[in-house]
């Protein structure tokens, strides 16, 4: 059964320090977990080859196994796309809305194949010529797609996406929508985000650690371990998202026990049913299930 670990917002100001970036990769390696860091190639303005400091953490995330994928050019909005709405109702994002209210037809505009198909290649290079080390996935920043990011990520090679979700009730959580009742996670859910291209996906499941905390705990468990189960009996990837600053800067210690609790978790569902867990990237996932891509 596959574990697929992602951390999103890598060298993103306000939600990604060195300091935090270390703590995980000392977490991962102390659980035998290698995960998918998303990074943002240029945050800021600031390409990553400028930040000196985190080019050894990333270097060192590289050596561990781990893998760096792409999160989008400088995590703007609606450079590949919009929002979900669940997105769009966090509260911090109402310069967000306010923008897609007023300039809706400028920024639909802007999202053509070979506009996007430059931010993508751009972004890659950045990422590529810092860590000399080959960039195969996506993701969106604030998973903000359109039709056309998909064709211009076919049309630019990458070899796998994890911009679409499954599981919508995690944001449910983090907006205080209660019930919080989980949606189910079907074979028909999975290959209905598929893209008919060579590009695989890889769906996320959802975010269980956005600023963490005791009281939402047991909520948020309840529902991993449903997504766990769900991911396991129809066979497919169990794609959990983390921030790298808001899973540490919740109540004290809450993220990361939360996570030692879901892996022990999947560990044990994996074992009910006769298998094992393999807690790895999205790119060794690919060539788990038979797509080889080159290092």
């Amino acid at each position: 059964m596959l574990f697929c670990a992602t951390v999103d917002d890598v060298c993103l100001d306000g939600y990604s320090t060195e300091a935090h970036f270390k703590d995980l990769l000392d977490f991962f390696q102390w659980q035998d977990v290698k995960a998918t860091f998303f990074a943002v190639p240029r945050a800021g303005g600031v390409p990553i080859t400028q930040r000196k400091d985190y080019l050894p953490l990333l270097r060192r995330a590289i050596q561990e196994g781990h893998d760096i994928a792409q999160h989008g050019l400088e995590h703007d909005r609606f450079e590949t796309g919009i929002p979900p709405q669940m997105i769009l109702d966090l509260p911090h994002e109402g310069p967000a809305r306010q923008r897609l209210a007023s300039d809706r037809e400028a920024i639909e505009t802007a999202l053509q194949v070979d506009q996007i198909r430059i931010r993508l290649a751009l972004g890659r290079e950045i990422l590529e010529d810092a860590l000399e080390h080959e960039v195969a996935g996506f993701r969106a920043p604030c998973l903000s797609i359109c039709p056309n990011l998909f064709d211009a990520l076919e049309a630019e090679g990458y070899g796998y996406d994890s911009s679409r979700f499954l599981q919508e009730t995690g944001w449910d959580v983090i907006n205080d929508r209660e019930p919080f009742i989980p949606r189910p996670i079907t074979r028909e859910l999975f290959e209905a985000v598929l893209y008919p291209g060579r590009m695989r996906t890889f769906p996320l499941t959802t975010e269980y650690s956005w600023y963490p905390t005791w009281k939402k705990f047991g909520v948020s468990m309840n529902l991993a371990k449903h997504d766990v189960r769900e991911c396991f009996k129809v066979g497919i990837p169990f794609v959990p998202v983390a921030h790298v600053s808001p899973i540490l800067e919740g109540d004290a210690g809450c993220g990361l026990e939360f996570y030692r609790q879901l892996l022990e978790y999947a560990r044990h569902e994996a074992n009910k049913i006769g298998d094992s867990l393999q807690a790895v990237t999205l790119r060794d996932a690919m060539q788990a299930v038979g797509v080889e891509v080159s290092q």
